[in-house]
């Protein structure tokens, strides 16, 4: 765990700091990240210092965007905030026709496989499926394993996180989706804050960027291994998260003073 002092120095000491926070872009996940993890996703709220932080951010920071694998609607009642932009599904566009048709069958075909595992269950979504499992005794492995054969023959991928396997066709997900929304901002810098592996590729392509950026890994025992191996700074769960989220805030009010 870092010390308060610590944060002030990560943050007050990267390239990101120097450029005025009118031009900054800050994306964040939500769960795990803006919110702790808990048994059933549809308890989940957001850290009231984290929705406290981003409140003010809107109006110092060129854009806050958060972008999540939950749906725009279920954000819309998660992050009540005017200004923040919210962008479910992990940014992914509707499939083309072949991956739609393949994401029914899977869904079809796993929601029979699915009634003989008490606690788990499958989420559909308008460009991607979520297997969950929290409330299995069922390992990541001991479930990917069971749905690969779902997944082998069609022009899909399956991703394990922390206690769920996301489905969806190859190479979509959150980097895809900001290499497609940031050049058109045109960004001063971009900060980016995620804790599973579906923020693997926004890591990957933030990192990438030949601008000031700074890549937050929010961190947890369920953290799939190397997924923080792009980021500048790792904290320890969301509530180190909220933290740094108001120290940008400290910064940022200070820099436009």
């Amino acid at each position: 765990m870092l010390q308060a002092d610590e944060l002030v120095g990560a943050w007050r000491n990267s390239p990101i700091a120097a450029v005025p926070p009118s031009e900054v872009v800050l994306v964040t996940d939500f769960d795990g990240t803006l919110a702790d993890i808990v048994p059933d996703p549809a308890q989940t709220v957001a850290r009231p210092e984290s929705l406290q932080a981003l409140s003010r951010l809107v109006r110092l920071l060129a854009d806050v965007i958060v972008l999540s694998s939950r749906t725009h609607e279920q954000l819309e009642a998660l992050v009540p905030i005017s200004g923040v932009r919210l962008i479910g599904d992990s940014g992914m566009a509707i499939p083309r026709k072949a991956h739609k048709e393949a994401l029914e069958q899977f869904n079809s075909d796993v929601a029979v496989l699915l009634e003989r595992i008490a606690g788990a269950w499958l989420e559909v979504k308008p460009a991607s499926s979520a297997v969950h499992f929290r409330n299995t005794d069922m390992s990541g492995a001991e479930m990917l394993a069971l749905i690969q054969p779902l997944i082998d023959w069609r022009p899909l991928a399956a991703y394990l996180g922390r206690k769920v396997i996301e489905v969806h066709a190859p190479k979509a997900g959150k980097g895809s989706a900001l290499a497609a929304l940031l050049p058109g901002e045109d960004p001063g810098g971009v900060v980016c804050f995620g804790d599973d592996e579906n923020d693997r590729s926004m890591f990957e392509y933030v990192s990438s960027m030949d601008l000031p950026h700074m890549c937050i890994g929010v961190n947890s025992p369920e953290a799939p291994a190397h997924l923080f191996d792009h980021c500048d700074l790792v904290v320890s769960g969301p509530a180190e998260a909220a933290a740094l989220l108001n120290e940008i805030v400290e910064w940022a009010e200070g820099a436009t003073q």
